[in-house]
């Protein structure tokens, strides 16, 4: 790889190290925030929802722009970078505002134009899929997941900083006040300004997205709406859906109610909490080796889902009955945490894989691959936007409602819709399984092995032109199949189904780095047999002029 790109690499790894490290600031401190100025809970969680709502709109906008402007990434990005400086500036200024609804919704403005920028950072697996080698597409993308990971980390370290601001500075007869709270803002605007210089100044623009089809005929076939919405409601296709939407919605809740929770329990400043966090960023990263290590090994997304919703059943149980003012301990807190902590690398690359397997399962939604992985990343935006919502008006309690509480829960019995929906998933799994007979696991005996899916002959998907092998069984990929599978916008939506609360999961499945490779293999072939055309097309026009 050239040097400008190995910079560029560097650049786009900044910028997530960069992002997670002053997200690491404001989370555990926005719900002091938010109450200081007067907020109540109801609006803490409105707060925390709506940066999921604005990416959810602005996302798109983005790769539209690259793929209208030649490919131009530099623009885009400062864009994103202003969205954040903006929306910064308005959170850091709220504090100037009287207390009420005039500060409240300022912050909510501020972390809705945030959102806007965030949803920028997108464009960085559009980099990697147009700008970086396809052989070495994986490494990166690895890289710039684990990097998050070391900003969140890092998160402690700023935070001894941030923790110790107390002053003010005077502006035109004007006293702004700084705090450990409103000061959050100057330092996410602080890492937008330093991001923009940065990208503006070495990133390497790739050379222009060229996408050439493949044969003049290879326009895919139209599949209708009234077919598209078949197939996405049908259970191997909406069961991943929804596997996905409880995952964000449960681990929302210990996103959402740590701080308060933690400040009310023990006293913690949002110092211990970004220390908790840091433990928290630990197992996350521990759990994406073991899933990286059962993809290797070849253990059944059945098995990797079931074992994710198991850690949120008994980590929900835990957290119902062990939150509670008078008895909890610090040890109780961190493990009931670091339990739930395991789900989200378990679940999600196996449960894309699920997803990817049944999508690839249907000849007849070939040409609606990338359109089907937005609609798998609209569950994670969903639940991503109302959970939070929801966690805060019906599942955190109030001070009073503590205090007037016999038992002293931190939370109402809605807390135990985590363990309630994960036990649902793991039902739908079951049934799945021997119900509707996909025999993942191999323990129906009375039925025949199934083939592995993707391994059948399909008819009219084969031809003698290829070689003995290649004809002896293997299912051949269409070309409008291996064109939208290795289109940009379909990498950019199945990395993002990676993400949850902002943590990727590097994990690609066995099953997808089998397909990746059986569709280079596909591409190449066609390729080669394409230049094989010319050249006798060449060939006749030759013999044809000498004549």
């Amino acid at each position: 790889m050239e040097k400008g790109l190995i910079i560029s690499v560097f650049i786009l790894t900044l910028i997530n190290i960069t992002d997670s490290l002053t997200n690491s600031v404001v989370t555990p401190s926005l719900v002091f925030y938010v109450t200081e100025v007067g907020g109540t809970m109801e609006q803490y969680g409105l707060i925390s929802s709506i940066p999921f709502f604005s990416m959810m709109l602005m996302m798109s906008f983005y790769g539209v722009w690259v793929d209208s402007n030649g490919n131009k990434y530099k623009t885009p990005y400062a864009a994103s970078f202003a969205f954040g400086g903006l929306g910064s500036i308005l959170y850091f200024l709220a504090e100037l505002l009287p207390s009420g609804a005039w500060a409240v919704y300022t912050i909510l403005l501020g972390r809705f134009i945030t959102g806007l920028g965030a949803a920028g950072r997108t464009l960085a697996y559009s980099y990697v899929a147009t700008a970086i080698p396809r052989d070495q597409q994986r490494t990166i993308l690895t890289i710039l997941s684990l990097s998050r990971s070391i900003g969140m980390l890092l998160g402690p370290l700023m935070n001894l900083f941030v923790v110790k601001i107390d002053s003010s500075v005077s502006i035109f007869h004007y006293t702004i006040p700084l705090n450990p709270r409103n000061s959050a803002g100057l330092v996410l605007a602080a890492g937008e300004l330093f991001l923009f210089i940065l990208t503006s100044l070495l990133l390497q623009e790739p050379p222009p997205k060229k996408e050439k089809p493949l044969t003049e005929d290879a326009e895919p076939t139209k599949v209708g709406g009234k077919e598209l919405f078949a197939a996405v409601t049908h259970f191997d296709l909406l069961f991943p859906s929804f596997i996905m939407f409880v995952l964000i919605c449960n681990f929302t809740l210990y996103q959402v109610a740590l701080p308060p929770v933690a400040a009310d329990l023990f006293g913690w400043t949002p110092l211990e909490i970004s220390y908790l966090m840091s433990i928290q960023a630990i197992v996350i990263f521990f759990g994406m080796i073991v899933a990286m290590y059962a993809s290797i090994r070849g253990i059944t997304d059945f098995t990797m889902i079931a074992l994710g919703n198991s850690a949120f059943v008994f980590g929900g149980i835990a957290t119902v009955l062990w939150w509670k003012r008078e008895s909890a301990t610090i040890l109780q807190f961190i493990v009931s945490i670091v339990i739930v902590s395991f789900a989200y690398p378990l679940m999600g690359p196996a449960n894309r894989s699920k997803f990817t397997r049944a999508v690839h399962s249907r000849p007849e939604l070939e040409d609606s691959i990338g359109l089907l992985q937005s609609f798998f990343n609209q569950a994670l935006s969903i639940g991503g936007f109302l959970s939070p919502n929801f966690v805060a008006k019906f599942v955190l309690k109030d001070t009073a409602a503590i205090n007037s509480s016999d038992d002293g829960h931190e939370l109402t019995p809605w807390a135990w819709y985590v363990s309630i929906s994960a036990l649902v998933v793991i039902a739908g799994l079951l049934y799945e399984e021997f119900i509707l007979g996909k025999n993942e696991l191999g323990l129906m005996k009375s039925e025949p092995e199934q083939e592995s899916e993707g391994e059948t002959i399909c008819s009219g998907e084969t031809t003698r032109l290829l070689s003995g092998k290649r004809a002896s069984g293997k299912r051949r990929s269409s070309i409008v199949e291996i064109n939208r599978t290795f289109n940009r916008k379909y990498e950019v939506d199945r990395r993002h189904s990676l993400e949850t609360a902002g943590i990727p999961n590097p994990v690609d499945t066995a099953y997808e780095r089998e397909l990746q490779n059986q569709l280079t293999q596909d591409k190449q072939e066609w390729e080669r047999l394409l230049e094989l055309d010319e050249e006798m097309e060449m060939t006749e026009e030759e013999i044809h002029n000498n004549l």
